[in-house]
């Protein structure tokens, strides 16, 4: 983000990478982000999640909870570099939800969410905060 020990430098944006299994999804959330955030990528699975975090080095990912190769849990637990996580799925299941918490997810958000309230919870998650 900004750099606190220059404050003329205008904030950063966060970088997002975001993770869901249905590219109409995914392409939905990216033009809903809008230019609020800076999306450094996309994937569709854990595998290419994992790839993805390690060559961009995103401030959050958004994450869905069931991805093809194991799930977001998977993806929390094996990122090979230090990332937030924000959760966004369709499921609002207890175990879905305190999962992913218990993974290391700083946030949890439904599909249901509109995109302001989307880019305000990825805002919080890129400033340390939960969600």
């Amino acid at each position: 983000m900004s750099d606190p020990t220059n404050p003329t430098q205008a904030p950063s944006l966060p970088r997002v990478l975001v993770v869901d299994d249905h590219a109409l999804f995914r392409a939905g959330v990216i033009a809903e982000l809008g230019d609020a955030v800076e999306v450094v990528g996309q994937a569709a699975s854990v595998a290419e999640a994992l790839q993805r975090i390690q060559e961009t080095g995103p401030d959050v990912v958004l994450l869905d909870v069931h991805l093809p190769g194991g799930g977001g849990q998977t993806v929390i637990r094996e990122a090979s570099i230090p990332t937030r996580f924000l959760a966004l799925s369709v499921s609002d299941a207890p175990e879905d939800v305190i999962g992913l918490v218990r993974a290391g997810a700083r946030g949890y958000v439904t599909k249901l969410i509109t995109a302001t309230e989307l880019v305000d919870a990825i805002l919080r998650v890129a400033d340390g905060d939960a969600v």
